[in-house]
């Protein structure tokens, strides 16, 4: 049984991924608001939450240490009205809080392996299917949020050399299918959080395929 803590996991991809795996992993979650969470009380019953904010290192040190994977699916909200994030550069500012928490703990207390869940069309727009490029050039601001959140993964990253950065297509609210493309440099319309938690769940936690590797997951 793998110990996991999860940033971000109140909603989403990785709570598709807490959900499913529930039964099968030691689940940790940073969240701001418990009672607001969209769990049962029987589920929230079998997992290890910690209250705070995920740019509090107090916080985020007790919800990382003595853990073996870190989940991190922290992102601001967008607003299309006037194409500007609700917390510009929360992935980015996060991910550095994590990273300085990271440095601070010893060998037998830090994440072995972090998973980073990021966006396509970030290097170049080769991922994302030419109907879907201008939708995705508005939005530039959490693109460049999550740009600098990779870059701080695989370049500020002093002690977890395990770590793997995934690129989900436009996401949906669909049903879990289990079927799904993975590999690096794909493209692909849409994707379910479901089916992303399901990718999460099964080949980022444990495996080493995609060690050191942006994949996109698509259908």
């Amino acid at each position: 049984m793998v110990r996991v803590s999860v940033l971000g996991g109140s909603k989403g991809c990785s709570r598709a991924m807490v959900l499913q795996g529930i039964e099968q992993h030691q689940f940790k979650l940073l969240v701001r608001n418990p009672d607001t969470m969209d769990y049962t009380q029987e589920q929230k019953a079998k997992l290890n939450i910690v209250k705070g904010d995920a740019l509090d290192p107090i916080a985020v040190k007790e919800a990382i240490i003595n853990t073996d994977v870190l989940i991190f699916s922290i992102g601001s909200a967008f607003n299309f009205k006037n194409l500007s994030m609700v917390n510009p550069g929360l992935c980015h500012d996060a991910m550095k809080v994590v990273l300085d928490v990271v440095d601070e703990l010893d060998e037998t207390e830090r994440p072995q392996r972090i998973v980073v869940i990021s966006t396509t069309g970030l290097d170049d727009m080769s991922e994302v299917p030419y109907l879907f490029r201008p939708l995705y050039r508005l939005l530039h601001a959490p693109h460049q949020d999550k740009k600098a959140l990779e870059a701080l993964v695989q370049n500020e990253n002093k002690h977890v050399a395990d770590w793997i950065i995934v690129r989900p297509s436009l996401l949906t609210d669909g049903k879990l299918v289990g079927k799904y493309k993975a590999d690096v440099g794909i493209s692909g319309y849409t994707v379910s959080r479901e089916d992303v938690g399901h990718f999460l769940l099964h080949q980022c936690i444990e495996p080493t395929t995609w060690i050191q590797k942006k994949v996109v997951v698509t259908y």
